[in-house]
Formats: C-alpha cells, sequence, structure tokens
C-alpha cells in the first residue's frame, strides 16, 4: 500500500509552523536555570554556614580577595546596564548603536571573566577551607561567565548581518542568561559576605571615590 509521504512532510511543516520555539526554548533556559539555583544555593548555604560554626577557620585574610569580588560585581552591574541598553537600541533598530552597546558590553564581560578565573583559582589555592567555602560558587560564576560571553558572540554574529529576524529569537532568551548571571553575581557577594545593599554602597564609596 503506498503512503502519501508529501501528504505526511506537509503536515508535519504546517505543525511545525505552529509551534511556538521562542517559548519553548524560554522555558528550557528557565528550568535549567532553576536546577543551578537548586545547586547555586547548597554551596552559598555551605558557605554561610562553615563561616559560622567555625570564624577562626573559615576566614579570608587576604585584602586583594576581598576587594576583587566587590569591583567584578560592578562591572557585572554595568554589563546589565549596557544590555539594557542594547535592548532599547534593537527595538528602535538603531544597528549602530546596538553593535556598539554590545561591542563595549562583551568586553565588560572579558574584564569579569579573565578576573571570575583569577579569583576562582586563588579561593581554590588559598587553604582547604577557603576552597571548600568559595571554590565551588566561584566556578559557577566562571561557568556561566563563559556561557554569557558565547551568547553574546552569537548575537553579535547575528548583529553584524542585521539579522533581525534571527536576534528576535536569540536576543530574549539569551537576556535571560545574562541576566541571571548578574542578578545570582550580586546575590552571591552580599550573602557570601554578609553585606547588606547600605554597605556594599558604602564599600563602593570608600573604594571608588
Amino acid at each position: 500500500m503506498a503512503v502519501d509521504r508529501s501528504h505526511m512532510s506537509g503536515a508535519h511543516a504546517a505543525h511545525d509552523e505552529n509551534l511556538d520555539h521562542q517559548s519553548h526554548a524560554n522555558l528550557a533556559v528557565w528550568l535549567g536555570l532553576i536546577a543551578l539555583t537548586f545547586m547555586y544555593a547548597t554551596f552559598v548555604a555551605t558557605n554561610v554556614y562553615l563561616r559560622g560554626w567555625n570564624p577562626s577557620k573559615f576566614i579570608l585574610k587576604s585584602n586583594l580577595l576581598k576587594d576583587l569580588p566587590y569591583y567584578n560585581t560592578l562591572v557585572l552591574i554595568i554589563s546589565g546596564l549596557l544590555l539594557l541598553l542594547a535592548g532599547t537600541l534593537f527595538i528602535r533598530n538603531q544597528w549602530r548603536g546596538f553593535n556598539l552597546v554590545l561591542a563595549l558590553t562583551t568586553l565588560a564581560y572579558v574584564g569579569v571573566l579573565a578576573t571570575q578565573f583569577r579569583l576562582m583559582l586563588w579561593f581554590i589555592h588559598y587553604s582547604p577551607q577557603i576552597g571548600t567555602i568559595y571554590g565551588p560558587t566561584s566556578v559557577i560564576e566562571f561557568l556561566l561567565d563563559v556561557i554569557s560571553i558565547i551568547l553574546l558572540i552569537y548575537a553579535g554574529w547575528y548583529a553584524s548581518y542585521a539579522n533581525k529576524k534571527k536576534l528576535n529569537q536569540f536576543f530574549p532568551v539569551a537576556m535571560n542568561v545574562w541576566l541571571y548571571t548578574i542578578v545570582s553575581g550580586i546575590v552571591v557577594l552580599l550573602v557570601e559576605n554578609v553585606m547588606t545593599v547600605g554597605q556594599f554602597a558604602a564599600w563602593c564609596g570608600q573604594h571608588i571615590s
């Protein structure tokens, strides 16, 4: 019995067209980020618990290692503002400005990645205790920065050809990862260093001004 494959392929194509691929991609990304958050929170909670349990052993004495995470977080915040600006320029079809801001954001992320890589190695090799409480979260932050830069490269590739259709599908999904990286970096900094927002602002005033 002959099978009408042309009808089947046509039905499959019609079904594929009706799928909302962007919504599915957003859902997949957020499910992945939620799963990551549970693991992330476990390591952060371990950090807080061990520092409270034995502050004399689980204490970071290096001023450099104390200060670098704050500078890194500041650059992350700037990167987030640049991403929001890039999104605004993209909506307005201002491709030249969009490409420029995207390039600046990528440079900022490269700086964050380089600093985070050094922090990760320093934390891990500082001492067994410091490696235990700061190592896992610094590794996760490093990997998130790597993924963010890869996504920025893809966005830049599509932008270089002014491919708005591809960017419309890609940019909102990638923005979830970028914003998650920024917000989680801020939260980890505040929690692991037992800092309030006011204390963080005071630190900025002392070291930046």
